[in-house]
């Protein structure tokens, strides 16, 4: 099936499957396992724990900030390329491409660290929603959150993705209530993620599983109960045609970190990118997407 437009450049198909279709409308996020090696977590891992340790020896842009339990690195495509690789990996943007009409734009990239932490009587994880800096009122479509479902198809112009470098047990990392991107209705706030009205449910993730989800979802973070720290990078793509996110995406002073693909996929864009045109290539010739 092709959506079509008076643009000419909306005239396309979907590349996802119906199965995804039917379970991304239906929940709001989709796992997809091992979408990155065994070697590549490791090599990643390496990296980011020398990042925290020795924040100096992070290159620019790369940024880092942390304290006793937390830390974030952003920016990190341009300081290494593994982590370029991570947000054009073919597997998950193929599944980008298919919530966006063939468009997505990454406005941020960030590896998270969550430690084990005392946590204080009476505190509870929170959930929430992203509306980039502005809460409609109840009713109203944020269109730089936005999510639509028509004639078979799917509109998210706001996809998340997170691929955890560590096992991530049951009661662990990523929440979220499924379905919650549909919901035209605050969350009350007599409703915690105890009560059995707002049902938040967890992921049993190996290291190298992606999350795929709208950022509409109602989610969040459980406490880390593991000894070890939760690691995960995630990557967050908007519909590119329309949306500007983040405006200091691509960084100019720092173009020659990344690749010409990366530029492309930080980029403001009317038409299809190079990237995508490659991948629906593969695609058409029944390719493996790596």
């Amino acid at each position: 099936m092709l959506i079509r437009g008076e643009d000419s450049a909306i005239d396309l198909p979907s590349t996802l499957t119906e199965e995804e279709k039917w379970h991304y409308d239906l929940f709001g996020y989709l796992v997809f396992r091992q979408v990155v090696s065994p070697t590549e977590v490791e090599q990643m891992l390496e990296i980011a724990n020398e990042w925290f340790a020795n924040p100096e020896a992070a290159p620019e842009p790369v940024n880092v900030t942390q304290d006793e339990y937390s830390g974030v690195l952003n920016n990190v495509q341009y300081g290494d390329r593994i982590f370029e690789r991570l947000s054009l990996n073919e597997k998950v943007m193929r599944i980008v491409m298919g919530l966006m009409w063939n468009r997505p734009r990454l406005f941020n990239c960030a590896l998270v660290l969550q430690k084990q932490r005392p946590v204080p009587e009476g505190e509870k994880e929170r959930l929430h929603r992203d509306t980039s800096g502005f809460d409609f009122p109840d009713g109203f479509y944020n269109p730089h959150n936005d999510y639509q479902a028509g004639n078979g198809q799917i509109y998210s112009n706001y996809v998340n993705t997170a691929v955890t470098l560590v096992d991530v047990p049951q009661d662990n990392g990523f929440m979220c209530i499924p379905g919650t991107h549909k919901s035209q209705i605050k969350l009350p706030p007599t409703l915690d993620i105890d009560n059995e009205w707002a049902p938040a449910i967890t992921f049993e993730l190996k290291a190298g599983d992606c999350l795929i989800f709208s950022s509409r979802l109602m989610h969040g973070a459980k406490f880390w109960k593991e000894d070890y720290p939760r690691r995960v990078v995630f990557n967050r793509y908007q519909f590119s045609f329309y949306f500007n996110e983040n405006y200091n995406l691509p960084i100019e002073a720092h173009r020659h970190c990344i690749s010409d693909d990366q530029y492309e996929l930080e980029s403001v864009q009317r038409g299809e990118k190079g990237f995508a045109k490659r991948i629906l290539e593969k695609m058409e010739r029944g390719e493996a997407l790596c």
